[in-house]
């Protein structure tokens, strides 16, 4: 599944977070409240990493 749904994305066991087609960060299995922090920190952090 790809999503930008914090909620959609928390039912899968694994995350992937993409910025420019690649891939920045993998994770197990999180929280919605968890991946929108960690989309946020990215964002702040990441030249591209927008959504």
């Amino acid at each position: 599944m790809v999503t930008h749904d914090p909620v959609a994305a928390s039912y899968a066991d694994r995350i992937l977070f993409l910025a420019d087609g690649k891939i920045v960060l993998d994770r197990p299995a999180m929280t919605p409240a968890e991946i929108s922090s960690t989309m946020l920190s990215l964002e702040n952090l990441l030249p591209g990493a927008r959504a």
